[in-house]
């Protein structure tokens, strides 16, 4: 009897302490918003106070989550057309690949000019900027993921589905969102950690000669490295990886075991099969309570039969108007395709020779360092991340570390790096590869634990019964059975590492600037300068070698590994 009265205790404490965080969120969102719509400062004074620290930490949690939402929209939408749609493999997914290697800083003055311009009487306009900023750093990579699972998708399902005759809202529903739901929450962390990595740039940055500023730990650790202050700079570290860390604990880690359930594989990928938070959501009689409810609305044949009704009205409606707007739409997309074409055309043609030659010797002097980047991660991670994703158990104490260190951004350890790099004599024309290290190395090692980790154990057992070892078993094993996700990893190093030059090769430190020369400093410089043709110029230089490169080298290369990996169903 008492254990009854214990348990039954246990749930009201369980509901009301929901029903207390909830209060505490829709508090936190009141107070944003009040301090959105205050009259427009472009300049705002930063605390360095510790206790100003924990606002500003939860700002930019807001800032991310909010960019993350506005991602996670785009992605399914975007690669759902792109996967059904032939206009979406032919233009979609290119254009995905330019999207993704337009670096943030070359798109920030028409985005901040855009968004202040819409509201210039509140902060809300430059919120809406930095958001949108973080966005554009996360969004690419979820897309992609959406398209590549809708396209894997067995045939077996989808003769399934249209066997049942699934509506494409319940196909989408039932079988493509929990198909894609593991590589999208996979993807959705590496690109969380994307939007961590530019954080400073997007909370505090300088557009011509006007400096924005907006409250939050990006801003904080940009303000504590211009003061060199030293104690403000390990309050942000700390404060830093808290969030990482309670972010993976309240987010990710749950969303990883919910997902475990759609798994079709028979392999284990050594995940842990339990999360504290969705111990306690599945414990909450509220939930339930709703989930019942909605069960029993949709079970009632008088209500399926009306909204059934309602669904064929709207849709006789709705289709007879979608065509001519369509046909609307299509016109004024391509007009305005066909005039930034040409207003880009008329801005190349503005640049001097001198303009061309800096721009030239800048992405070429940049796209070495990447090579370096690259080459320097793959040199350590690649047999670090094998030895690691061999050992299951080893794997799987290492995959969240991994995964904290991919998602801490790089910037806030400038300071300490160029500490390192200024006691070793070391100028930032070969540091910067240390810098833009730091935050693409984790991408390789990540994804070679993931694909050691699917090694299996048949497999190792077959290379130890006939003393398969050293080159050979690299070359005929563990290579070509890593390829994929290897690949992958490189290509994201990369793109992070193009990325990353923006920050790496024009750093304040001490309340100096430090540059070398590359596309990096040009972006830098041009926004300063406010020379918006240069900095096309720059911008449109590195996505042409970027798409260069990606045509030439890694699609031929991803392609061939695909086939060669590909199983018969």
């Amino acid at each position: 009897m008492l254990t009854i009265e214990l348990k039954k205790f246990q749930h009201i404490w369980i509901n009301l302490s929901f029903v207390v965080i909830l209060a505490g969120i829709v508090y936190l969102l009141i107070h944003v918003y009040i301090n959105l719509v205050v009259p427009f400062k472009p300049l705002s004074h930063i605390s360095l106070s510790p206790i100003a620290l924990i606002t500003y930490s939860a700002y930019s949690t807001i800032r991310m989550c909010a960019a993350y939402g506005l991602s996670l929209l785009f992605a399914l939408g975007y690669g759902y057309i792109a996967a059904r749609t032939r206009f979406g493999d032919v233009i979609m997914v290119p254009l995905l690949d330019v999207l993704q290697s337009i670096p943030v800083l070359s798109l920030m003055p028409a985005i901040v000019l855009f968004f202040i311009s819409l509201f210039p009487h509140s902060n809300f306009g430059l919120e809406l900027a930095a958001i949108v900023m973080i966005f554009t750093a996360m969004s690419w990579n979820m897309a992609f993921s959406v398209y590549q699972s809708l396209k894997a998708i067995p045939n077996d399902l989808d003769y399934v589905s249209s066997i049942y005759q699934f509506s494409r809202g319940r196909k989408f529903i039932s079988l493509e969102l929990p198909y894609s739901s593991i590589s999208l929450i996979w993807n959705s962390m590496m690109s969380f950690a994307g939007g961590w990595f530019f954080l400073s740039v997007n909370e505090a940055f300088v557009l011509g000669k006007q400096s924005y500023m907006l409250r939050g730990i990006g801003a904080y650790m940009s303000v504590a490295q211009g003061q060199s202050n030293a104690r403000a700079m390990v309050y942000s570290l700390i404060a830093m990886g808290i969030i990482i860390a309670l972010v993976d604990r309240l987010l990710w880690k749950p969303l990883i075991v919910w997902s475990g359930k759609f798994k079709i594989e028979d392999t284990s990928s050594g995940q842990e099969g339990e999360s504290l938070v969705l111990n306690y959501l599945k414990r909450l009689t509220i939930l339930r309570t709703l989930k019942h409810l909605s069960s029993n609305i949709r079970e009632r044949k008088s209500l399926r039969l009306a909204y059934s009704d309602t669904k064929d009205r709207i849709m006789g409606a709705v289709v007879p108007v979608l065509k001519p707007l369509g046909v609307v739409i299509i016109i004024g997309v391509s007009g305005a395709v066909l005039f930034g074409i040409y207003r880009s055309a008329r801005m190349l043609l503005d640049l001097s020779e001198k303009d061309i030659v800096y721009i030239t010797t800048s992405v070429l002097l940049t796209f070495s360092r990447v090579l370096a980047t690259i080459a320097i991660g793959i040199l350590w991670a690649v047999p670090a991340g094998v030895y690691i994703g061999m050992r299951k158990r080893l794997a799987t104490k290492f995959q969240p570390l991994i995964q904290f260190l991919a998602s801490y951004p790089a910037p806030m350890l400038y300071p300490i790096a160029l500490l390192v790099l200024e006691a070793a004599h070391i100028g930032l024309g070969i540091g910067s590869v240390l810098l833009m290290l730091l935050g693409t190395q984790w991408y390789i090692l990540y994804n070679t634990v993931s694909g050691s980790m699917s090694l299996s154990d048949d497999l190792i057992g077959v290379t130890r019964l006939f003393s398969i070892k050293g080159f050979t078993l690299w070359k005929k094993v563990i290579i070509p059975a890593i390829a994929p996700q290897l690949i992958t990893g490189i290509i994201t190093a990369a793109g992070g590492a193009w990325n990353a030059s923006i920050v790496a090769e024009y750093v304040s430190y001490r309340n100096n600037i430090i540059s070398t020369r590359g596309i990096g400093t040009l972006l830098n410089r041009a926004i300063e300068k406010n020379d918006f043709h240069l900095l096309f110029g720059g911008t449109f230089a590195m996505i042409l070698i970027v798409v260069l490169i990606n045509m030439t080298v890694w699609k031929r290369l991803y392609r061939k590994v695909s086939q060669l990996s590909q199983l018969e169903s």
